[in-house]
């Protein structure tokens, strides 16, 4: 081909320009052409470089959920996505080589581009807005609240509910008010609206905050709603409000106030009163002067549950236990019982949870007789409420139980105490029997943990997540401190903040015998506190010191706890504590030592140091022989060396031990010589520890003289360092005792966690090296206690069960020869690389046969959960979440059409950034008879539901991206659109 023929297309390109100009222009496409090959590589490695920056920057943005991305950070993702695109489609176009050399025209054409997209790409890989992109969030639109009564069922406090709803949607109408007595339900009511769908289309924040007589502390919860609280406690209330009025004044919002007993300056707080933009306020109050107070324009009076309504309340709650309340014998007995309740729900509730436990005629009417009014409370109208108050007190029918309950009095109204602390709390004080060589400290727990169920089952106190911790509302609180000011043995002093006791009969805390202190600046020595059992001083973070002096008069004292406080060292007159049973000092942060005076307190049986500056271990400790309980931290010395670790195996009497490991490097040292003291003793039965390798927690259980018992539980880490509160645990609604975490292991690291196995609850089991599924693990057998089981990080998994390896065959096909995980209830899968399919079948009958919940995340090769038909085997799950799972096209690929009913309790289903995900299953005709949510999330190719006019009858709520629901395939299924429209709600947010 001639040069003329080469250029000829270019000078006919160039036109009427000079001749100079024209040599220059061809010689620039010339070297385009020739620089193609170099341009492409370049735009590959520029875009493949902009595509890790952007996933770092996700990574980043995932790990701080609590953050949102800057919208110039957003615009940017956008930008990137086009640059990406169009860089793809130059790509293309090289690759598709059909450019030789001689096509210099479209070769420069082409590589001219690509140095642009290059120019462009960079661009982006330097923008401005990667340096700062994470800003707080906003806070949420509405905080739900959990375990809310249903009220459905009762037209009084639906209908108090419906006609909020409508004023709400009055325009003309700003402050709302709702009147009723204590316990006709108006907290309930306010509950129930918080978590009402049409509110949250209504307002863009709701703000439910219980009022208190301190306007500041109401200010800085509003503040904390809004997430304005960073610096509230340094500013003053006037600068306060400013930043509130700001966030509220171009903000349609609803302020839900309960139990306000005075006139609230709305204005003074920083809630805009001129803004016509729908907001409203709605003030709930038992004092009708309080409207006239607060400015209320329309009232909302809640009345008393009609005798119907009640019946059936008080009649459903005691019949969930109790059926007998149907009986002839009982039923006429029954209703005079929910009589005297006064139709108030909260009477009806706690006085039917206090019946609900008795059997016989007999012991109904003997019940009704006692429910008698309380003279001693004339004021607003409150004596019924309180006598039946008094009365599920008096159905206790035990000093003990009911010293108990008195007790948990001195911590403030709705609260979280921990079961184990007020436990131990009781136990100091002589509530739980004597502990002694005959009688453990385990026993009296136990004790104590059953007197705790009971409280809780009779509604004097409130159970709190897993019965990890309880409350004691304030109706109850007020009914307790009521008793105890009657009681001499139950005295009481309370200096509590928000929550203080100004009452008559609340003596000078010198002479009380339980004495509560909080927001404490500094401590008098005192002249006479010999009756004083129990000094909290919790959460004072400006009591810096004790008076050498203090305990000096305090020789009758039983507990005493400085948790969170800023002391830096005990005074000498701890010594005169004589007969100290407990003592926390956990999170004194700047605590660095124990005084001497320490080891003379031979009766102390709990000792808490943990989030401490303590050394481990002080050398005062050895003289504590009647130590029962021991929270303690690994710190090491300045000179890397854990001193005086003999002193471990003098504590003869230890029942619990918790090693708080701080010192992680040290420890992996000192680990094995520590240990070797703990497992000296006879007695522990429980244990919280980490094990620096299975190997150590090898030798410790050969040696230990506890281990073996049946009744031992423990929290074990071993391979990494232990985590103050595991994930997994959170995920229950009861409390696992028996916690074990591996990583970072191998096979032949393996024997020692197989023997602890059989005993663990919950198993994490992270970054092993070798496991390529379960069984291969650990066999079956030592798997059947596990209820909670959390697979991270293993990256030789291809399966999690199969029954393709196992040597049973059964109809010519192989298959488990166990049931597999048989009381497992939680599963966790993440980050397992290398994961395809989940469950293969077939496997034995009862497998999984408890499974609620599965969770796969960030499985990227995983193409199959279900195959071979191992999804039958999961007939109790219900809820399914899979995210992150790239691969996988379908969650059902099984052919199950003879099988409609599969996952029959399945009622919530959460799909999240699944980019290849196409369909739920590979057949319509699923049932989905549970189904109440669906969620979707970054699902572009998913287009179909497996949803008709019959199936998923108990759908409430689908959530998703407005552009994904309105790209689905409805074709024929009109009907089906117009049957899901109604409940599907349209978010851009990840939702978990």
């Amino acid at each position: 081909m001639s040069g003329l023929e080469l250029v000829g297309p270019l000078v006919g390109e160039m036109g009427s320009i000079g001749v100079g100009e024209m040599h220059t222009t061809i010689a620039s496409k010339i070297a385009f052409s020739k620089n193609l090959d170099d341009n492409y590589n370049i735009l590959v490695k520029d875009t493949e470089m902009l595509h890790a920056i952007k996933k770092d920057k996700e990574m980043k943005a995932q790990r701080n959920s609590h953050k949102d991305t800057t919208n110039a950070y957003k615009l940017w993702t956008n930008r990137v996505s086009e640059a990406t695109e169009e860089a793809q489609k130059l790509k293309l176009k090289y690759e598709e080589k059909t450019l030789p050399w001689w096509r210099i025209q479209k070769r420069s054409h082409l590589s001219e581009e690509m140095e642009k997209k290059s120019n462009c790409v960079r661009q982006l890989m330097n923008d401005e807005c990667l340096k700062e992109f994470l800003v707080d969030k906003p806070p949420e639109p509405v905080l739900k609240e959990l375990n809310v009564p249903q009220i459905s069922g009762y037209p009084t406090l639906q209908g108090a509910l419906d006609n909020t709803l409508v004023l709400l949607k009055n325009n003309k109408i700003k402050i709302i008010g709702m009147c009723g007595t204590k316990g006709v339900g108006k907290t309930t009511i306010m509950r129930n609206l918080n978590n009402n769908e049409e509110i949250a289309k209504l307002f863009e924040i709701v703000i439910f905050v219980k009022v208190t007589s301190n306007d500041r502390k109401l200010q800085e919860k509003i503040a904390h709603r809004l997430m304005l609280d960073k610096g509230v406690n340094n500013e003053d209330s006037d600068d306060v409000a400013r930043r509130i009025h700001r966030e509220l004044e171009k903000k349609r919002y609803l302020l839900i106030l309960d139990e306000v007993e005075d006139a609230i300056d709305l204005e003074l707080l920083g809630i805009p009163s001129d803004n016509n933009n729908g907001s409203k306020v709605v003030i709930v109050t038992r004092f009708p002067l309080v409207y006239k107070l607060n400015r209320v324009q329309r009232v909302i009076k809640v009345a008393e549950l009609s005798p119907d309504e009640a019946w059936k309340m008080f009649r459903d709650t005691v019949h969930a236990f109790n059926p007998k309340i149907d009986s002839p014998d009982i039923q006429p007995t029954a209703k005079l019982v929910c009589k005297r309740c006064s139709r108030l729900p909260l009477l009806i509730y706690n006085i039917a949870n206090s019946f609900k436990l008795k059997e016989s005629a007999s012991s109904w009417w003997a019940g009704l007789e006692d429910l008698k009014p309380w003279p001693e409370l004339q004021s607003q109208g409150l004596e019924e409420l309180y006598s039946c108050l008094k009365f599920c007190y008096d159905e206790l029918n035990d000093k003990r139980k009911q010293k108990c309950f008195l007790y948990t009095s001195l911590y403030p109204a709705d609260s979280k105490v921990y079961s184990d602390y007020l436990v131990e709390c009781w136990a100091a004080q002589g509530l739980l029997g004597d502990i002694n060589d005959t009688r453990s400290y385990q026993s009296a727990r136990n004790c104590g943990i059953d007197i705790l169920e009971h409280l809780a089952n009779v509604s004097l106190l409130e159970k709190g997540e897993a019965m990890i911790y309880v409350n004691m509302n304030h109706c109850m609180r007020q009914l307790a401190l009521h008793i105890s000011s009657k009681d001499p043995e139950c005295s009481f002093y309370l200096q509590d903040g928000e929550e203080s006791e100004n009452l008559s009969n609340s003596r000078a805390w010198q002479q009380a015998r339980w004495v509560s202190m909080r927001q404490v600046h500094e401590l008098r020595r005192s002249q006479d506190c010999s009756t004083i059992l129990t000094l909290l001083l919790r959460k004072n973070p400006e009591l810096t010191a004790l008076p050498e002096c203090f305990f000096e008069n305090m020789s009758s004292l039983l507990l005493l706890d400085l948790y969170s406080s800023m002391i830096t060292q005990l005074p000498s007159s701890l010594s005169k504590l004589t007969v100290l049973r407990g003592l926390f000092l956990n999170r004194c942060e700047l605590l660095e030592s124990l005084s001497s005076e320490i080891g003379l307190l031979q009766f102390l049986e709990v000792l808490d140091i943990r989030d401490t500056k303590v050394i481990f271990i002080p050398l005062q400790i050895g003289f504590l022989t009647k130590l029962r309980c021991l929270r303690i931290p690994f710190i090491a010395s300045e000179d890397n060396e854990a001193q005086n670790v003999h002193v471990i195996s003098k504590l003869h009497r230890l029942e619990e031990l918790t090693i708080q490991v701080i010192s992680y490097e040290q420890w992996c040292n000192d680990a094995k010589n520590v240990l070797a003291h703990v497992a000296s003793l006879e007695n522990v039965n429980h244990l919280r520890c980490c094990f620096p390798s299975s190997i150590i927690l090898g030798e410790f259980l050969s040696r230990s003289k506890s281990w073996h018992r049946k009744q031992n539980s423990f929290r074990f880490t071993v391979g990494c360092q232990n985590s103050r509160r595991p994930q997994i645990l959170e995920s229950f609604e009861y409390k696992i005792t028996n916690y074990l975490r591996y990583c970072n292991g191998g096979q032949k690291d393996d024997p020692a966690i197989i023997e602890v196995l059989p005993k663990t609850d919950a198993f994490e089991l992270v970054c092993h090296k070798d496991i390529k599924k379960l069984s291969n693990f650990a066999g079956i057998a030592c798997l059947e206690r596990i209820r909670g089981l959390l697979i991270e990080r293993c990256n030789q998994v291809l399966t999690i069960v199969s029954g393709e390896t196992s040597r049973n065959v059964m109809n010519g096909i192989q298959i488990e020869t166990a049931v597999i995980l048989p009381n497992l209830e939680q599963l966790y899968l993440e980050n397992l690389l290398n994961l395809k399919c989940a469950f293969r079948g077939p496997l034995h009958s009862g497998t999984f046969s408890r499974l609620q919940t599965l969770s796969l995340k960030n499985c990227p090769r995983l193409s199959q959960i279900f195959s071979n038909g191992a999804i039958q085997h999961f007939s109790e799950l219900q809820k399914l979440k899979l995210e992150d799972c790239s691969k996988i096209e379908e969650l059902v690929g099984e052919d199950i059409e003879r099988e409609r009913d599969v996952l029959p309790k399945l009622e919530i289903l959460l799909l999240v950034n699944l980019p290849n995900f196409k369909s739920i299953c590979a057949t319509h005709t699923l049932a989905w008879s549970s189904l109440e949510l669906l969620r979707i999330h970054n699902c572009h190719k998913f287009k179909t539901l497996p949803l008709d006019s019959v199936n998923a009858v108990n759908l409430k709520s689908i959530k998703g991206q407005q552009e994904w629901w309105a790209n689905l395939d409805w074709t024929n299924n009109e009907e089906v659109l117009q049957r899901l429209q109604p409940i599907f709600v349209a978010s851009n947010e990840y939702f978990s």
